[in-house]
């Protein structure tokens, strides 16, 4: 692939001059936004819990069961760049809604299917509505958040959802215990119409989705086609897919799986290591989004990738020590989440730096983000698991690391990409530091 060098350009540095960027939670409109991801995250939580048995209800197999999800991330991926071309041809707020009432429609039809074959169509028909309101929703704090920010918000809008997520199971098993598992859904379908009314109210009448341009499908992906030749872009989409490769396979499946095979953990064990995952993410977002916004994307980006191949990596050589695999979730947890700012930032960064968003393609360069990401989420649970039958669970580990670590190999020769301060929103002032170096 040609990368374009226009996004090497050395700017002259200003920023001493200048103060820092305040926090994006200052910003009125993005609290409102985090008010709807905290809504629709805790409603996720609500259902993640009671979901597995409730398919195995049908009396299907285990693997049937695994279908469940993976018809949800399938279908959040094929229509990722869907999601991103409604949101540049209608804009940020009807993608969001529409998604949200697309994702209650399939969490009610769930609650009432009497088969699972149903169950799996309505499953799958919530991943295209959750691809609009991502692309939505992530579009919109891009336009919303200055560059400079963006490390920040990103690590606050990642953290409102695992928020989120964390209340949402403690609510879902009370709502199964008292009434069934079936109503988890539907209060989960009501909690998406509520966001959704947040949503049309909140989201209504901001100056970004007045003077947002509509363009058409073949028009939007004309504007966010050079962001191919981008390299801040690039390794945005890579980094995305690393993190979700990571959560989704050694660490969440079959990391579960080896603790509970190969070091004789209780099912308690293992929750509490999962946890831990989501705790070391906590712990260190804030730090990271502060750090990715005021020393630079790479300079946030290049440690957290040596972390998260490392810890990756040894998890499935620790059989003599198993007490080391909960350090290691956190370590985990932490490499990923410290990446996830780094590639926010690099993603707001191209998409104003090469003019997306003015010419209507910004909602396109989203939805593919969005689409790497699924795909790291639906490859490695399958890939790893294959490996750790194939080679064991050493071997599958080692294995597991290696696109964090060929990341890493690449991020090292690139600048320490930073966004600067601009004055102009049509002229962006996204500037990178020498190759190697960690910008003052």
């Amino acid at each position: 692939m040609h990368i374009d060098e226009k996004d090497l350009v050395r700017q002259p540095d200003s920023r001493a001059s200048q103060p820092p960027a305040p926090s994006p939670l200052r910003n009125p409109a993005f609290r409102k936004l985090l008010a709807i991801s905290i809504t629709v995250a805790i409603g996720y939580g609500l259902v993640v819990p009671v979901l597995p048995n409730f398919a195995r209800s049908f009396d299907v197999s285990l693997a049937a069961v695994g279908l469940v999800f993976f018809v949800f991330g399938l279908t959040r991926f094929l229509f990722g760049l869907v999601g991103g071309l409604v949101v540049d041809r209608f804009g940020d707020r009807f993608s969001v809604m529409a998604g949200l009432l697309i994702v209650s429609l399939s969490s009610y039809a769930s609650g009432f299917a009497t088969s699972f074959p149903q169950l799996v169509a309505a499953r799958g028909f919530g991943g295209a509505g959750s691809a609009l309101f991502i692309a939505g929703l992530m579009n919109r704090i891009i336009r919303t958040i200055e560059p400079e920010a963006m490390g920040r918000a990103t690590g606050q809008f990642r953290s409102s959802f695992l928020v989120g997520i964390s209340v949402g199971p403690l609510l879902g098993g009370v709502v199964a215990k008292y009434f069934g598992a079936s109503a988890t859904f539907h209060v989960y379908g009501t909690g998406l119409l509520i966001a959704a009314v947040i949503a049309y109210v909140v989201m209504a009448g901001q100056a970004v989705d007045r003077t947002a341009p509509r363009t058409s499908p073949l028009e939007s992906l004309r504007a966010a086609a050079p962001l191919l030749r981008d390299r801040r872009y690039v390794l945005a989409l890579a980094a995305t897919f690393v993190g979700w490769w990571v959560l989704a396979g050694p660490a969440q499946t079959i990391g579960p799986v080896f603790a509970a095979e190969q070091l004789d953990f209780s099912q308690f064990a293992i929750g509490a290591a999962v946890t831990l995952l989501s705790i070391g993410e906590v712990l260190i977002l804030f730090a990271a989004g502060s750090a990715a916004d005021r020393l630079g994307r790479k300079a946030v980006l290049v440690p957290s990738l040596v972390v998260t191949a490392v810890a990756i990596a040894l998890v499935g050589q620790i059989e003599q020590a198993p007490w080391a695999y909960f350090p290691l979730m956190v370590a985990a947890g932490a490499g990923v989440a410290a990446g996830s700012t780094a590639a926010g930032g690099l993603l707001a960064d191209s998409i104003r730096a090469r003019g997306a968003q003015q010419r209507g393609g910004s909602g396109a360069a989203v939805g593919v983000n969005q689409m790497a990401g699924d795909l790291g989420y639906l490859l490695a649970p399958t890939t790893v698991g294959f490996l750790a039958e194939m080679g064991g669970f050493g071997v599958a580990f080692i294995a597991a690391a290696l696109p964090a670590a060929l990341l890493l190999a690449w991020a090292v020769t690139l600048p320490n990409y930073r966004a600067e301060r601009s004055g102009d929103d049509d002229q962006p002032a996204e500037a990178a530091t020498e190759p190697g170096s960690v910008a003052p």
